[in-house]
């Protein structure tokens, strides 16, 4: 018997896994890809508290912070810059102001004297952020398992839950694909674009949208000195890390089912990509596209995550939705979910996230007298 199961072992479960077992708590983590088996392995990698509003700047400060506790060798503190107009950064930039996170205001100039590679359009500016990371999602899985082992949280990552047994509004036990039958006194599902498979295992339903999102790694010939960034008028993003950038457009195509797979992408997207680097940075060497990432975002049809108790099972928290973004918003929300149920501490600015705003599954779980 666990205190906490969690499900999913991507940048949500991984962290409610960290956090329960740090608060005392007997901790087990499922999933059958492992950990950072799934989408988290195969996103850009990207660290930035430019964000639109503020709770999401408060998450992602909090996700650094907690990124930079438990892992060494899979960051690095670059710094992140943000070009556009000043109406392009005009949200990010009172976001920050309210939460109190420091930046500096840079002018094309100012740019091009710290860093002399990039190509500043005209009536373009830039606004830094010193905190930001580049991170190499691979690395940052093989460090989380580790300190999850050394946190003694047992590792279950061979194993899927196939069916879910809940009684008088608790969910009781999983039965998992090895057999196993796995119980706990509560319980995180984190499992992303598959979160959608666990509640109808529940008997529940909410429409949930996939979209599978493309990042890319060039090899650039030598290792630039620069931070991470984004040009807001061209809708592209990167990070460095050795010789290699990372990212790409903020581009992704409609799915069906989670695509895990290797296929290749749009050789559309692949050509913005480049033509991307090459319009914001002047470098010698043509770079060369060495391997492509493709992973599933979820989404919900309001835009917004979904976070908390899932009604009416008090012992059940689900975190989902987190679109193009878990990687960055996932650490504090798994920490903040493992702190929901075992301290009962209620966060005020994530209320608007809970699962309750969907009146309709709500009703329906009701009426089948969950």
């Amino acid at each position: 018997m666990y205190d906490v199961v969690v499900v999913g072992g991507g940048a949500v479960g991984a962290f409610a896994a960290l956090r329960a077992a740090e608060l005392s708590a007997k901790t087990a983590l499922v999933d059958p890809r492992g950990v950072f088996g799934g989408a988290s392995s195969r996103s850009a990698g990207c660290f930035t508290v430019q964000l639109d509003t503020p709770v999401d700047v408060k998450l992602v400060a909090q996700s650094i912070e907690l990124v930079t506790k438990y892992t060494r060798r899979a960051w690095k503190r670059t710094g992140f810059l943000q070009i556009g107009r000043e109406s392009d950064i005009a949200d990010t930039l009172e976001s920050l102001r309210t939460v109190g996170i420091g930046y500096k205001m840079l002018s094309a100039e100012e740019i091009l004297e710290r860093w002399q590679l990039f190509r500043i359009g005209q009536g373009l500016v830039g606004l830094y952020t010193e905190p930001d990371l580049s991170t190499e999602p691979r690395i940052l899985g093989e460090e989380l398992r580790s300190a999850l082992s050394r946190a003694s949280v047992t590792l279950l990552e061979n194993a899927e839950v196939v069916d879910i047994r809940a009684i008088d509004g608790e969910v009781k036990e999983l039965r998992l694909s090895t057999g196993e039958t796995l119980r706990g006194s509560s319980y995180v599902f984190a499992a992303g674009a598959w979160t959608g498979r666990l509640l109808e295992r529940l008997g529940l339903r909410i429409e949930q949208f996939l979209i599978t999102c493309y990042a890319y790694k060039f090899d650039v010939g030598a290792e630039l000195q620069i931070p991470s960034f984004s040009n807001e008028a061209l809708h592209t993003y990167w990070r460095p890390w050795g010789r290699y950038l990372v990212g790409g457009r903020y581009d992704g195509t409609f799915s069906k089912e989670p695509d895990l797979s290797n296929a290749l992408p749009p050789s559309s997207s692949v050509r913005g990509a480049y033509r991307m680097i090459k319009h914001t940075l002047s470098i010698e060497t043509e770079p060369i596209l060495v391997e492509h990432l493709r992973g599933p975002c979820s989404f919900y049809p309001d835009g917004l995550p979904v976070f908390g108790l899932l009604p009416p099972h008090s012992n059940l928290v689900i975190v989902d939705g987190l679109g193009g973004y878990g990687l960055m918003r996932g650490p504090a929300m798994g920490a903040r979910a493992a702190e929901l149920l075992l301290l009962g501490k209620t966060d005020e600015e994530l209320l608007r996230f809970s699962c309750e705003r969907f009146a309709d599954i709500t009703k329906y779980m009701r009426g089948r007298g969950a």
